[in-house]
């Protein structure tokens, strides 16, 4: 074999591996790109499901509106268990006051009947002295007192518009059987002392007139004494 045919043979030997090294390298660097972005993709895909493995994982979040409405049902359980424990002596003194308003209404109902009926039937009339002014003096053993709203320590009260009046007119109702819509007051104070009192009142024709004595009774209220009709 001459010289420049070795050669030949040489350079394409050469050329030929240069080529495949070429080759190799280009397919070496594409599974190096390859496995890069095959491994990119298996951590990015780890990393994801790491985090959604702990978004899985963390309690529910309740926002503060939603603990305030659960709270608020818990505190009106509470306030109405607290409402429902009753307090004995606030129920003694409730049964207390019921059975004094119990004793006040029977004693307006017993006033309220026998006002319907005639005052005087079961009363001691007696004539009064000639000049005295009084016709007649009439008193009643069965008269009662006609009840009372108010509380002790009791004390007269003359205005028109209390509740003292308003018993007192009802007393002098009671005992003389004048409705009080049929009414005349022409005097109503005290007599003597802070627990009596004396009105001089008439029916609205003036048919007769009437001064009535009355006095308080603990508790119960006014109750008639004395009548004395006027001549």
């Amino acid at each position: 074999m001459s010289n420049n045919q070795f050669s030949t043979s040489r350079y394409e030997k050469r050329d030929k591996k240069r080529k495949t090294n070429i080759v190799l390298n280009t397919l070496i660097g594409i599974v190096l790109v390859l496995i890069f972005v095959i491994g990119s993709q298996l951590i990015l895909g780890a990393n994801q499901s790491e985090k959604t493995a702990k978004y899985n994982e963390q309690p529910d979040i309740k926002l503060a509106s939603d603990e305030e409405s659960t709270k608020e049902p818990a505190a009106e359980t509470e306030e109405n268990e607290e409402a429902e424990v009753e307090d004995p002596d606030a129920s003694e003194e409730q049964g207390e006051e019921g059975s004094e308003e119990t004793e006040n209404t029977e004693n307006n109902d017993t006033a309220e009947e026998e006002s319907t009926e005639d005052p005087f039937e079961q009363a001691t009339i007696t004539e009064g002295e000639p000049g005295s002014g009084v016709a007649e003096t009439i008193e009643n053993p069965a008269w009662e007192p006609v009840g009372t709203s108010q509380s002790e320590p009791h004390s007269a009260q003359y205005d028109k518009n209390s509740q003292d009046w308003k018993e007192m007119t009802k007393a002098l109702g009671y005992a003389t059987g004048i409705p009080e819509s049929e009414m005349i007051i022409w005097h109503l104070g005290n007599n003597g002392s802070p627990n009596d009192a004396v009105g001089t009142i008439s029916p609205k024709d003036q048919s007769a007139k009437y001064k009535v004595y009355i006095t308080w009774v603990e508790n119960k209220g006014w109750m008639p004494t004395k009548i004395e009709k006027q001549s």
